[in-house]
């Protein structure tokens, strides 16, 4: 009986933690694949409802191999209150092994993380703002930037 219910156990168990994006949006407007300092991209959209348990997450496109192992982003969360706050986010493309963090597919990789997770989040107008705070005047081999929003189903 038990080696029965265990794959339903285990089934039942992958489906309920399914996450449904609520908002997603993607720039990729790089002339020459270039994320200049300048080039704060910005993103704005309404929730319809409240979130018990939303995550925010940065989308990040590169080239395989961009030459640099962090990318240092700015990110501003401004919420339905008219609050701000702000995160420094350096983003990992290898771990210490010199292993990709990111998943790629041919010479365009893709690196997917948390800038909130698992927060209360209101029904209302938000604002999220990225800027690259790497050193130079721009970030070379940058593909696309982006934000989506998930809750749990």
């Amino acid at each position: 009986m038990m080696k029965k219910l265990l794959p339903l156990l285990l089934v039942f168990i992958l489906f309920s933690c399914q996450k449904s994006v609520v908002y997603t949006e993607t720039s990729d407007d790089f002339e020459d694949n270039r994320w200049m300092a300048k080039d704060v991209k910005t993103f704005s959209f309404k929730l319809k409802e409240d979130i018990d348990a939303g995550d925010i997450k940065l989308k990040f496109s590169h080239v395989y191999d961009p030459q640099y192992l962090t990318v240092p982003v700015a990110v501003t969360i401004e919420g339905p209150s008219g609050e701000k706050e702000n995160i420094l986010l350096n983003l990992q493309l290898k771990d210490a092994d010199g292993n990709d963090l990111s998943e790629c597919s041919g010479d365009i990789c893709d690196l997917h993380t948390f800038i909130k997770e698992n927060v209360p989040l209101k029904k209302g107008d938000y604002k999220i703002t990225l800027q690259n705070k790497f050193a130079y005047e721009y970030l070379a081999n940058a593909l696309a930037v982006g934000i989506s929003v998930e809750r749990e189903d």
